[in-house]
């Protein structure tokens, strides 16, 4: 049996709130976290900005961030978008990979 939208959202949204970058920052800032959409199937889609786009620790931190997320009830599916930096195609890719 499927999750009800509003249940997987609040899933989502606890999850992120206990949520921190490894350098200490929480990852619902707004500076960080630039969008969330999670539609009725439960495929949940994150825009991010990493606070340090070069750090290596970011991108593990987010490649987790993905893989706890997938994991949570109702969610079927997680995809991390990463925008705002240079090559951030490539960090999207290496994420969702």
């Amino acid at each position: 049996m499927s999750e009800s939208p509003s249940a997987v959202q609040r899933v989502v949204a606890r999850a992120l709130r206990k949520r921190t970058d490894p350098h200490g920052k929480p990852i619902v800032d707004p500076s960080i976290l630039k969008g969330v959409e999670i539609d009725d199937s439960g495929i949940v889609e994150l825009w991010i900005t990493p606070n340090h786009p070069h750090c290596p620790c970011c991108l593990d931190d987010l490649i987790d961030l993905r893989s706890s997320l997938r994991g949570q009830r109702g969610v079927l599916a997680c995809h991390i978008e990463i925008v705002g930096i240079p090559e951030s195609e490539r960090w999207t890719a290496a994420i969702n990979e």
